[in-house]
């Protein structure tokens, strides 16, 4: 017997959390990163009636230093999307064990308060955080879906709570709650023991449909251009990049996260260092690079991300050079992969002799990449019902099938949780 259409369905009732960040964040980074996007998803789609957003708790010592920011809501006319800001006196997550687990004790009672509030009936909880996910009991929700963007127990800045993200991975297991991973890596990593998917990094079509200007920062660089558009930090192979210094001007395109890992490469004539640009510049940047760059280290980091930014060299039409990470092989055939030894001045010589790709091709793979190609099958299997029906789903195949339609979205906002 087939199973219905899981988009023919009722629409939900959603909470969706942050990890460590806030909705203002989001928003001074223009919606850029795949939470964001899926928090865009949510707000947008006819499937989720209630949504409530919870953004992670926030110091009150802070708040009275620096004075309560306003919430930032992405654009919307829809009247039934909330917001509950969280507060409490310290600053950071504790350590311990049994603190995290009573800390996570008491979001989970502040997001239910909160989706009282708001009418939520058994809403499906979407976590962007594993400690939510893990430690959490949440049993007022229908279901507990986790989204994985990152392995938090393998990110430098948060060593201090490596041990608990591990426990964490546990617990989902425990728990059997469903994942869904950016990228294969990732989801062979955490292992889950409930439904898993694998929902690749995408584009925004409106970015990418006109090719936008150079920025005037580039006004006299000598040509040819490198450009690497992310944050400058430990994951950068430094010697690929002065490497290619030796044929080219390299513009590493985002802010500069350690100034060790900055430093040597200031040094050098051939690299620019802009720090954070406005979106445009760039979208702008990458448009007229004649080479784009994905130097990173091979890190178990690295080794289970799933750059955006390879995405959206390839919607500019760019060749890109890239270190051989896992997620990276087959995206596209104008990627080509470094491995250990290989020479990137030699490879950068090569991907330069390509042929331009055309309007059409490059418009299909805008398309067949959106982000809202990506998310339909993230909707299916999040709102879809059981996940245990779900269990060990594939990724689609990349590219995705082309589905049109990009709309923005915006917010009403509830009250504070306290």
């Amino acid at each position: 017997m087939p199973e219905p259409d899981p988009r023919s369905a009722p629409a939900r009732d959603v909470v969706f959390t942050l990890s460590r960040e806030t909705l203002r964040d989001m928003a001074i980074r223009s919606y850029m990163r795949p939470p964001d996007r899926v928090l865009l998803t949510l707000m947008q789609s006819p499937r989720v009636r209630r949504l409530l957003v919870a953004e992670p708790f926030r110091s009150r010592v802070t708040a009275l230093a620096k004075g309560d920011p306003v919430v930032a809501i992405p654009p919307t006319s829809r009247p039934d999307r909330y917001v509950v800001s969280a507060r409490r006196w310290r600053r950071e997550d504790p350590v311990s064990p049994a603190m995290l687990r009573h800390t996570y004790r008491r979001y989970d009672r502040v997001l239910r308060r909160a989706a009282e509030q708001a009418r939520c009936e058994r809403p499906v909880v979407v976590t962007t955080y594993p400690l939510l996910a893990g430690l959490a009991e949440l049993e007022w929700a229908d279901s507990v879906v986790y989204f994985a963007r990152d392995d938090w127990a393998t990110y430098p800045p948060l060593e201090r709570w490596h041990p608990a993200f591990q426990d964490a991975y546990a617990e989902i297991r425990r728990r059997r709650r469903p994942v869904v991973a950016v990228s294969e890596s990732l989801r062979r990593r955490l292992a889950p023991t409930g439904g898993s998917l694998v929902v690749h990094n995408g584009v925004d079509p409106a970015e990418w449909e006109r090719l936008p200007p150079a920025p005037a920062l580039t006004t006299g660089l000598p040509r040819p251009w490198c450009v690497y558009a992310g944050t400058v930090d430990d994951r950068l192979d430094v010697d690929m990049v002065a490497r290619l210094a030796t044929e080219s001007t390299v513009i590493l395109a985002g802010p500069v996260k350690d100034e060790r890992h900055a430093a040597p490469l200031r040094a050098l004539p051939s690299v620019v260092l802009p720090g954070h640009l406005p979106r445009p510049a760039v979208t702008g940047l990458i448009a007229a690079a004649d080479v784009c760059l994905l130097p990173h280290r091979v890190t178990s980091l690295t080794e289970a991300m799933d750059p955006i930014k390879l995405y959206e060299y390839l919607a500019a039409g760019r060749p890109v050079l890239a270190s051989d990470l896992t997620p990276v092989r087959g995206v596209g055939p104008r990627v080509r992969l470094l491995a250990p030894g290989d020479d990137p001045v030699a490879a950068f010589r090569e991907v330069r002799g390509w042929p331009e790709v055309t309007e059409a091709e490059r418009h299909r793979f805008v398309a067949a990449n959106s982000w809202s190609a990506r998310h339909v099958e993230l909707l299916d299997f999040a709102l879809g019902g059981d996940p245990e029906r779900q269990r060990q789903r594939r990724p689609a195949a990349r590219p995705a099938p082309p589905i049109e339609g990009h709309a923005r979205a915006t917010s009403a906002r509830a009250g504070e949780a306290t």
